[in-house]
């Protein structure tokens, strides 16, 4: 902000002369500029008291600082409607505007400052945030093409595209989802840089990907870069599959007239912005900006809508039972439930407007996922039908499901037809994974599957999808596993919901690949591009708070964050540590303990997804048949906790809520105070109190001298019942276990010991020590009598660490402690406090993940 001061000294009332009101504005934006903003708000008050128009702007400003924008925006127009020509007035309602997420008010008010001061480059950079094609120039009037365009179509099971001659040739879809949104950004707040987009396209066309599919409008960018790298490579150009997204309707109505409304405008905006013709407004949380590239020759289909809760598909075709039929121009339904009915609608109502307004047709389909399939599952109980046999063998009734019901409704592509007006046809498509619903894990035949490649209860049902769509394409528009270090879901043959480092990822993706072409789809797109730090997933959802920070921070724990080819990942590229690298930034962590025995120091340092600990010892081999090492965590509370070591005789003053055992390469890990643990844990399921049952309240830190610390167990598959009563139990991991090795030959590596340097590196996810967002330094704390709604937090000041030398066997004993014990005790004086700074604006760099070499590999082959 660089403003111009004008003084707008007014005219100063007939009862008190003014003669130092340019002093008054003078003082006041001088102490404005030093952030004194009390002796500003007295100085404007002074002016303004002399009718001085310019204090009315300073006074905006300071409220505008002090986060009270209403009466900054009052004063601004206070100001404006004295004297229009305010450049710093114009400048403050900009920028109030922009502060409320109002970017089309943003726009007008910088454009008239700009108009006002055009030399002013911070208001130039204000109108292109709010409004980045300002200075571009308008869009020719739109005209209706002559020629009827077919860009693509369906042909039998398959899709054709034409070649250069213009022949129809099969066209298989290979190809990325692409999420855009970078570490810190919420998912609407796009990138607007038309050189980053240019440069994912590149990278994706090398790894032979022919299609690329969005979920909703991108900003005008990268339809830009689309365009441009298409005719740079016209014999290989990147296919668009564009999506339209929704929320959900009010009271599940999908005929609620204004939520209808803005659904199909999204679809009228997709089709203009598609032909390079859409002028769209700054709204919050969508894209906005001056659509002029023209990218509808490169724009394969479209598949509209999202993966539909079953509740709220259920709720409509509940409000309009029975059988309906729709006779479109280019879609029809003849006696289907409600809500395939409606789908057929809204994908006509598209095809209506593309064809109205720009003679084109192409395919289309709606989004739909296992949960809502079309086919019957006989391991796939409801919840009253689960009820039931829990009730007739003696099991706990009681509990929510944590999930949805996955075989209670569905909806069935084959209802809906394409007309003889209606060259372009109809598919089908499915987000599609491996590991759920967890009927894709039980089902008879799919556990009996098999393809090409081996055992495979994916491919069961891929072939399953194959048999029922059996006269139309089917894309899996969604597939893929991530390399989070945390499991959100165990399947038969280990293609987990995380867990997989980055190479078994690759192979799994790759395989998943070949195994979606051979069970006769008509293409795959891979999900995803890039890793998001905005997702959530249901095992850590609970624990990532304030839940509009996850954004901030990398949750190795959390599977939805990690499914990328480019991984985002914490901290800068270079110069941090990196488990079995080198060891300077390991020895330039900050020490928190020191001592001069065998245990030489801890260090501590931290990323946006880490604690980092340096535990150093005498250089020199470990015995590891001998010897084992632990490390004690106090992260909130120092006098509440655990007071007592496991297994030695050591008290302590400080209360420890985890403890790291390292007892040798292939035995490690770090266990949790018990009333501390959030997770119901392994005992849940052998007492099969396991029906929706996945947490314990309150989760607090209490005052133990028991030595106990509890393995940290999550059920990741809960138990279930089929529908003919087949008993499938709980299923879980201790997500506790630390893995030893060097990150470069392993991503999920927790630890390292280096017998040459004598240094134990040791990275743990945040998420493992609950730690709820590392950004402002939150953690998970529930009051003793929180037993309900979201789980407690609270900011801790930082972390006391402790370490010891043990000799394993029975007994275990004490070699060495470090602080050092006095009387068998560590004193709360010799635990120094080690902190980490918040933050608001996190460090990341990307890299590609291995998975970028099997894809390119395997669609090579094609």
């Amino acid at each position: 902000m660089a403003l111009t001061l004008a003084l707008g000294t007014g005219s100063a009332s007939a009862q008190q002369p003014c003669p130092a009101v340019a002093a008054d504005l003078a003082a006041g934006w001088h102490a404005y500029r030093i952030d004194s903003l009390g002796v500003a708000s007295r100085q404007f008050s002074l002016a303004a008291d002399c009718g001085a128009v310019g204090a009315l702007v300073g006074q905006g400003f300071v409220q505008l600082r002090l986060g009270r924008l209403p009466a900054a925006d009052s004063l601004f127009a206070a100001a404006l409607a004295r004297d229009s020509q305010l450049v710093d007035a114009w400048e403050g309602s900009a920028r109030v505007a922009w502060r409320r997420g109002d970017h089309a008010t943003t726009a007008r008010a910088a454009k008239r400052a700009l108009h006002l001061a055009p030399e002013r480059a911070d208001l130039r950079e204000l109108l292109s945030a709010a409004s980045p094609d300002w200075d571009r120039p308008a869009l020719p009037p739109r005209r209706r093409p002559e020629e009827f365009s077919l860009i693509a179509r369906t042909a039998g099971t398959q899709f054709e595209v034409r070649d250069g001659m213009g022949r129809w040739v099969p066209f298989y879809m290979q190809g990325v989802n692409l999420g855009v949104a970078l570490p810190g950004r919420f998912p609407s707040q796009f990138p607007t840089d038309s050189a980053l987009y240019a440069g994912w396209l590149d990278t994706l066309a090398t790894m032979n990907a022919n299609v690329l599919r969005v979920y909703t409008i991108l900003p005008p960018q990268f339809y830009r870069a689309l365009r441009a790298w298409n005719l740079a490579h016209s014999t290989r150009p990147l296919w668009l599959v564009h999506g339209v997204w929704t929320e959900l309707p009010p009271e599940h109505d999908f005929d609620d007239p204004a939520w209808k409304d803005a659904f199909r405008s999204e679809m009228r905006d997709v089709v203009d912005l598609l032909h390079g013709a859409a002028e769209l407004t700054p709204r919050p949380g969508h894209a906005s900006g001056r659509y002029d590239a023209d990218v509808s020759r490169w724009s394969a289909a479209y598949i509209i809508g999202r993966e539909w809760e079953p509740f709220a598909v259920k709720a409509y075709d509940s409000l309009h039972p029975g059988a309906h039929s729709y006779a479109g121009r280019y879609l029809s339904v003849e006696r289907a439930p409600a809500m395939d009915t409606w789908m057929a609608e809204q994908c006509d109502y598209l095809l209506n407007y593309e064809a109205e307004q720009w003679n084109t047709l192409r395919p289309i389909a709606y989004t739909n996922w296992p949960t809502l399939d079309p086919l019957f599952h006989p391991t796939e109980s409801s919840t009253a039908e689960e009820r039931e046999w829990r009730r007739r063998v003696g099991r706990p009734v009681a509990g929510d499901k944590l999930e949805y019901e996955n075989d209670a409704i569905g909806l069935d592509a084959n209802l809906i037809r394409a007309t003889a007006e209606n060259p372009a046809g109809w598919f089908a498509s499915y987000h599609a994974y491996p590991y759920y619903p967890d009927f894709l894990l039980y089902d008879p035949g799919y556990r009996q599957a098999r393809s090409s490649e081996g055992p495979s209860t994916y491919f069961g049902y891929l072939s399953d999808l194959r048999r029922h769509h059996a006269e139309i394409p089917f894309v899996i528009s969604e597939y893929g596993v991530p390399s989070s270090r945390g499991s959100a879901h165990l399947q038969p043959q280990g293609w987990n919901h995380g867990g997989h480092d980055e190479v078994a990822m690759a192979a799994i993706d790759a395989r998943l690949t070949r195994e979606i072409r051979e069970s006769g789809a008509a293409g795959a797109i891979l999900f995803a591009w890039m890793d998001e730090w905005f997702k959530k997933n249901w095992i850590v959802i609970d624990f990532e708070q304030p839940g509009d920070r996850n954004r901030l921070w990398f949750n190795a724990m959390d599977a939805e964050q990690n499914y990328g080819i480019l991984g985002q990942y914490p901290g800068p590229a270079d110069g941090r540590p990196v488990l079995g690298g080198d060891p300077g930034p390991w020895r330039r962590l900050q020490p928190v303990q020191s001592g001069e025995g065998r245990l030489r120091s801890i260090r501590a340092g931290s990323d946006e997804g880490h604690l980092y600990l340096t535990l150093e010892l005498r250089p020199g081999p470990i015995d590891w048949q001998r010897t084992g090492v632990l490390l004690a965590l106090d992260t909130y509370l120092p006098r509440s906790g655990q007071l007592a070591v496991p297994g030695m005789a050591l008290a302590s003053e400080i209360g420890f809520e985890f403890l790291i055992d390292l007892e040798s390469p292939s035995r490690a890990a770090i266990k949790i105070l018990p009333s501390y643990n959030p997770h119901v844990g392994a005992n849940a399921i052998l007492g099969g109190d396991d029906f929706g049952r996945f947490y314990r309240r309150p989760a607090t830190i209490g005052v133990e001298t028991d030595g106990r610390f509890d393995p940290m167990f999550v059920i990741t598959n809960r138990a279930r019942f089929g529908r003919d009563g087949t008993f499938y139990p709980a299923q879980g991991y201790d997500r506790g276990r630390l893995t030893f090795g060097a990150e470069a030959e392993n991503s999920l590596a927790d630890w390292y010991a280096d017998s040459t340097t004598g240094l134990i590196e040791i990275r743990i996810p945040w998420g493992l020590l609950n730690v709820t967002d590392p950004s402002s330094r939150t953690v998970l704390f529930d009051r003793g009598d929180q037993t309900g709604g979201e789980f407690g937090t609270a900011v801790t000041g930082g972390i006391r660490a402790g370490a010891l030398v043990y000799q394993t066997g029975v007994p275990v004993r004490l070699l060495e402690a470090l602080p050092a014990a006095h009387g068998g005790r560590w004193r709360a004086v010799d635990f120094a406090l080690w902190t980490w700074k918040p933050w608001e604006e996190p460090v990341s760099h990307s890299r590609l993940k291995p998975v970028y070499d099997s894809l390119q590999a395997t669609w090579r082959a094609r």
